[in-house]
């Protein structure tokens, strides 16, 4: 009786539920968006969700993480959401993993290849990934996702949303299809939702776009969206963009898989001092520098050194590309280079 309102939509129906819980997704990024589409597929009926998130809850996540509680602040997302989940629908199956997804670690977070179930029987669908959702931050985890699906023919739906406007891609892997890297590059400077700010509407709406996209996807139907999706709720504008697929792009037309294969992963170095990281990005050009340090004055006290700038005593920014980072370990460094600086 639980899907009964979904079984007697038509485009699902009886088997179609028999479908969704019979199938894992893997859900990368569990803020604003990741958190929302979590919790629409685990109300919905997917058979297993894989969290992966690096970060912590924090009081200003909570104007537009909806899945998350007061109670929640200082907790490790990816245990969070479990547990607020597994409330929800102790039917879906959950595997958590509260790290930072790279090169060395993506096979073992995102199983793609068959299992053995309890009665010594292969069951696809159950045991691996058939769909990834990109709810993420950051350039760089995205090609790295786009890398790995693309190689392994596996299906995602990227995701943005940052002040009231939001982006929706289905990447189907094919010889003719394009991937994100395909109209996303690597120079781009990505605005961020503590630089730019973000309205609770437009990551509820992509949110919901995104698991609609993808229950398509799962069902195998014929209506998958192909075109890049845009959305500001702000002045009501929704717009459809055609991607042509990049004929010299690295990733899907070369199949050279720079991120996948480590080439290009900005590791946080531990420098001599206090808990201090280093992170290596290209250079800024003066435009760039000027625009990063008027968003970080929205959010603390910037003091503008000229060939550097220091943010709140956290973060100092070299145009050169490098950045110091106060910060307890790597991972920590690299989610506060993310909120407060972007790509």
């Amino acid at each position: 009786m639980r899907y009964i309102r979904q079984e007697v939509f038509s485009e699902i129906g009886k088997k179609g539920q028999q479908n969704l819980s019979q199938s894992t997704v893997a859900i990368i990024g569990l803020g604003a968006l990741g958190s929302v589409s979590a919790e629409l597929l685990t109300r919905a009926g997917i058979g297993k969700l894989i969290l992966v998130d690096r970060d912590i809850v924090e009081l200003p996540n909570l104007q537009r993480q909806n899945l998350y509680e007061e109670k929640d602040v200082g907790k490790p997302k990816a245990l969070a959401a479990k547990e607020h989940l597994k409330t929800i629908n102790n039917e879906v199956k959950f595997e958590v993993f509260a790290d930072d997804l790279n090169h060395k670690n993506i096979d073992q977070l995102i199983p793609i290849k068959k299992s053995i179930d309890d009665k010594n029987k292969i069951n696809d669908k159950k045991n691996k990934v058939i769909l990834v959702l990109d709810c993420t931050d950051n350039l760089e985890t995205r090609f790295l996702i786009n890398d790995f699906c693309i190689k392994n023919k596996i299906s995602f739906i990227y995701s943005s949303a940052v002040g009231s406007k939001g982006y929706i891609f289905n990447v189907i892997p094919s010889k003719n299809d394009p991937c994100i890297r395909c109209f996303l590059k690597e120079a781009m400077q990505l605005d961020t939702c503590e630089t730019f700010g973000v309205l609770n509407t437009i990551t509820n709406l992509i949110s919901s776009i995104q698991v609609n996209e993808a229950v398509k996807i799962i069902l195998k139907k014929s209506n998958i969206e192909k075109n890049l999706l845009f959305f500001d709720v702000w002045k009501n504008e929704l717009s459809k963009i055609k991607i042509n697929k990049n004929k010299n792009c690295n990733c899907c037309a070369k199949n050279n898989f720079e991120y996948l294969d480590g080439k290009k992963f900005s590791k946080a170095a531990k420098m001599c001092g206090d808990s201090i990281f280093q992170i290596k990005t290209k250079s800024i050009n003066s435009k760039q520098f000027m625009e990063l340090k008027n968003k970080l004055k929205k959010n603390g006290k910037v003091i503008d050194f000229g060939y550097c700038v220091n943010f709140d005593d956290k973060i100092t920014i070299f145009k050169d590309g490098r950045a110091l980072i106060k910060a307890k370990d790597d991972n920590e460094a690299k989610s506060l280079y993310s909120k407060f600086v972007g790509n």
